[in-house]
């Protein structure tokens, strides 16, 4: 193995013209296969988009091409968050991992981004993380920290609510390690079943922040929230329905010729 590192990412996450540094696990794979790359192999960092399956399958090809596995650096990547956490269906949309308290109000976590992740299915521009896949960590962030570390045990099912998100971006985020830091500036029992809380959340890349997002929630009882929701859908489909209904045009009258 020579002194050179490539950084191998998911397919969907280099969209872009090739990178110094970093290389498509399809281009890997396609060079081991044409006799491109041989030993000395430069290291192979994982980065997003390469999780056990993938790594799997540079594994098999490097020993195919009879060439090294050691390679293929094989770190542990810090365990997900709970889907229920940060409010999704299906773990490969799980962007939080190895989530921690630092501090009474100090929360970190890293960044890990699977190349079948909703939001990287039909992204065109460029090797780098969208501002979506961002702001969907801020949003998971601060789900996270609340989920586990702020309501109280044995509370019912909570409903969150967003008050407010924004977002501001400094520089491209790569497809590689990152980290989330995550300060919680107030957390606040409005009523013995209503949280309301916010924080602020910078991403950071090789120690530079990338990107800074803040969000405001509150926290109810499933039901107080589904009685707030149906009472102001009820509403809308009052208001649209009775626009359809004055714009709608009148029949035309049967015109009879003399």
């Amino acid at each position: 193995m020579n002194d050179e590192i490539v950084f191998i990412v998911g397919d969907r996450l280099a969209g872009g013209p090739p990178r110094r540094g970093i290389m498509s696990l399809s281009r890997l794979v396609a060079d081991l296969r044409a006799g491109l790359l041989r030993d000395p192999l430069p290291a192979l960092v994982p980065g997003q988009g390469i999780e056990r399956h993938e790594m799997d399958l540079i594994r098999a090809e490097l020993k195919r091409c009879r060439l090294p596995g050691t390679a293929l650096w094989d770190a542990v990547p810090p365990e997900l968050a709970g889907r229920g956490e940060v409010h999704k269906h299906r773990q490969e949309n799980v962007l939080i991992a190895g989530l921690r308290r630092i501090g009474d109000t100090h929360y970190q976590a890293a960044l890990r981004l699977s190349n079948t992740h909703e939001m990287v299915l039909d992204h065109t521009t460029g090797t780098h993380v969208t501002g979506m896949v961002v702001t969907e960590a801020v949003r998971q962030m601060s789900l996270a920290v609340a989920e586990r570390y702020l309501l109280k045990p044995g509370q019912p099912v909570p409903r969150f609510l967003i008050n407010s998100l924004q977002v501001s971006f400094s520089r491209f985020l790569l497809p590689l390690d990152a980290e989330i830091d995550y300060h919680l500036d107030e957390a606040v029992w409005k009523r013995p079943d209503v949280l309301r809380y916010h924080g602020q959340c910078d991403v950071l890349q090789a120690g530079v922040t990338t990107a800074s997002g803040s969000m405001s929630l509150s926290v109810h009882e499933e039901g107080a929230a589904e009685r707030i929701e149906e009472t102001q859908s009820d509403a809308v489909v009052q208001r649209l329905a009775d626009r359809h209904q004055a714009g709608r045009s009148p029949e035309p009258s049967e015109h009879r010729v003399p």
